[in-house]
This record gives C-alpha cells, structure tokens and sequence, in this order.
C-alpha cells in the first residue's frame, strides 16, 4: 500500500506519494521570475526561495511543496483534497503519448481516473 496526497489541476485529477509531499500553502504572493523557464511560474518569497513550477497547467489557488533528490519547489494546483491509500497492484502503466513522463501511472478511482504525478520528473522541470 502507498499513501498519495491528491489534487487537482487543469480540470484533471492527480496524485503523488506523500513522501515527497512537505507543506500545503496559499498561492498568493507568487512573484514573476524574469527569464523564467517555460512551466516555472515565479518563486515565493523565503529563506531560501521557494521556485513554483506549472507544468500540470496554468493558474491554481494553492501550492503543494514537494521534495525529490536534493531539490524543494513549490507545484501550482487548483486544490489539494487530502489523502488516499492505494494498493501498489492499482497503479497502471504511465499512459503514452506523453512529450515530457510527468505522470508516471494511472489509478482507477471507479468514480474517475487519477494520473500518478512523478515527483523526479517534476523536478527536472527546474
């Protein structure tokens, strides 16, 4: 069994496991990064500053503060829902046809699909 944190994002559900989830904040107080890389939308300020990427798509009301490898960023999403447990032998194949493997597998809820977000790819977006 594997603990993931679920949220959502550009009208799609996702999720990742919570080990490498640290922190939930508000969005607001993003500043713009000039020169920035494609999905990095702006840092928030702090000791050091937090950089938040959107690669799961624009706009989103909170910040989901993950840790892969030795980097921390902040993610945009629309809102964080909580968590669910997951049966290893649940998660399916990433699905094709990605340009950049940012989920890395796929949940059926019965209610919907979750895509599992992958919390090293993400970070590579940095």
């Amino acid at each position: 069994m594997t603990t993931m944190v679920c949220f959502s994002a550009a009208g799609a559900a996702y999720c990742l496991p919570v080990g490498a989830a640290r922190a939930v904040r508000p969005a607001d107080g993003v500043v713009a990064l000039p020169a920035a890389r494609p999905d990095v939308t702006g840092i928030v300020p702090g000791d050091p500053p937090l950089t938040v990427i959107s690669p799961l798509g624009a706009g989103g009301r909170q910040i989901l503060v993950v840790e892969a490898g030795e980097k921390r960023f902040g993610l945009l999403v629309d809102a964080v829902s909580g968590l669910r447990r997951v049966d290893d032998a649940d998660i399916r194949h990433a699905p094709g046809g990605q340009d950049r493997m940012l989920v890395s597998g796929t949940i059926d809820a019965g209610d919907g699909l979750i895509l599992v977000a992958d919390p090293v790819a993400l970070a590579e977006r940095l």
